[in-house]
């Protein structure tokens, strides 16, 4: 859901339509005095079901190391990310419970009286209050336990569909207005068109840079519609009617298939640099939940979680490795539209930090240490292998402080991590 703090800044402007106004990205003519460059953004992602260590992690460390299987994957974006090995909380365990722990590092949370602690982007929201619509936007690709938490351990819900994150985010006003419009993307109509008097008028005194966002922004905004009327197609199109047995495969939207994670963790993903380029939150924090259901991809035949608990089988290793490639190649294209999506002439992904993580190291069987972590982005110097004793693991909690402190805050602790990890600079 979006979270709701204390305001302590301006908000944004907003362009206006009728009774419904739309976010404008974040544009160096508008910005307020102390905020003459981009600001800082971080991105949370947990994929629950984790990563196959022995694809993931790199052999060796530091800079020389030869990537793994799955980092070989991620091509010419080796210098904008660090991975990590040998990095855990502390004294988890929980199995499939430990996903709550993600963002906290509260421990031992299948044992009785657990109670969560505030999370990482909880503590990040709060700081840039009033900065922008939305402090956090927390979303999933499917309901369950969430991974944002309050101060009182609370967990916050996620949002799940993506015409309700698009409207949250782009379309301000009361509920009918808001409605009209959403039936009016529906019809394949753009609140863009609506706005293009205003558009007009801000470029005349917008800088050149900022006239290129401008551009790049709308365009952002109609791909997005497009995909919603897409889904919605899709959503209301009736299926054919055949005598013979119902095939595995169909061709709906990925939120009308529940199986299929992947490809709702692609619109989900699209959504968030839409809603980072438009400045509409600085905090974005995505779990992608795994399914006990076989997803829609060639040459599986078991469900993902099963193929989670390979049990060293190398035929089910396979296949989980063709659904954590595809998964991969998601985080991939994400990374890659983040680092070309240019803002005040410097790259989106230079101003976000991106944890991709899981909350389970051998997920096989229920492992919570050595976690496949890797951070991307946020003006850091990548291209390295961070690798801790993959025994006495290095607290991820002391990563969460070098994101905070370069998110901005003044702090040397987070949960069960203190101080910082001092190769990251």
């Amino acid at each position: 859901m979006s979270v709701q703090l204390p305001e302590k800044l301006s908000r944004r402007r907003v362009l206006q339509a009728g009774s419904v106004m739309l976010a404008l990205p974040w544009l160096e003519s508008l910005a307020a005095g102390a905020e003459q460059s981009p600001p800082q953004r971080m991105v949370q992602i947990c994929t629950s079901f984790g990563l196959y260590g022995p694809a993931f992690f790199p052999s060796q460390a530091g800079r020389d190391y030869e990537p793994s299987e799955y980092l070989t994957l991620l091509g010419d974006l080796r210098d904008r990310f660090t991975v990590f090995s040998g990095i855990s909380h502390p004294e988890i365990g929980g199995d499939h419970a430990s996903e709550a722990c993600f963002l906290t590092s509260a421990k031992h949370p299948t044992k009785g009286g657990f109670r969560n602690t505030v999370s990482l982007d909880y503590v990040a929201a709060k700081h840039v209050a009033g900065a922008t619509r939305f402090p956090l936007l927390t979303l999933s690709t499917l309901d369950g336990s969430p991974l944002t938490c309050t101060p009182s351990g609370a967990g916050v819900p996620a949002l799940t569909r993506p015409s309700e994150i698009f409207a949250r985010m782009f379309l301000a006003g009361n509920k009918n207005d808001v409605q009209h419009e959403i039936e009016r993307l529906k019809r394949g109509q753009s609140v863009l068109d609506r706005m293009a008097g205003r558009f007009t008028e801000l470029n005349k005194t917008a800088s050149a840079l900022d006239r290129q966002t401008l551009t790049d922004y709308t365009e952002a905004v109609r791909d997005m519609e497009r995909q919603l009327q897409s889904d919605e197609a899709w959503v209301n199109r009736p299926k054919p009617t055949v005598d013979e047995p119902q095939p595995n495969e169909n061709y709906p939207s990925p939120f009308t298939d529940r199986s299929d994670s992947i490809g709702r963790a692609r619109v989900m993903l699209g959504l968030v640099r839409l809603a980072l380029k438009t400045d509409s939150t600085r905090v974005v924090t995505l779990f992608i939940r795994g399914m006990d259901e076989k997803p829609p991809i060639e040459g599986i035949s078991e469900g993902h979680h099963g193929l989670s608990h390979h049990g060293r089988n190398p035929a089910k290793i396979e296949q989980l490795k063709i659904i954590e490639r595809a998964e991969i190649a998601v985080f991939r294209d994400f990374l890659k539209a983040m680092r070309d999506t240019q803002e005040a002439g410097r790259s989106l992904l230079d101003s976000t930090q991106i944890l991709i993580g899981s909350n389970l190291g051998d997920a096989s069987g229920h492992g919570t240490t050595n976690l496949p972590i890797l951070l991307a982005g946020g003006g850091w110097k990548h291209g390295q292998h961070i690798a801790g004793d993959v025994k006495n693991n290095t607290p991820l909690g002391k990563l969460f402080v070098n994101m905070l402190q370069r998110f901005g805050m003044q702090t040397n602790s987070f949960g069960s991590g203190t101080g910082t990890i001092s190769e990251l600079s």
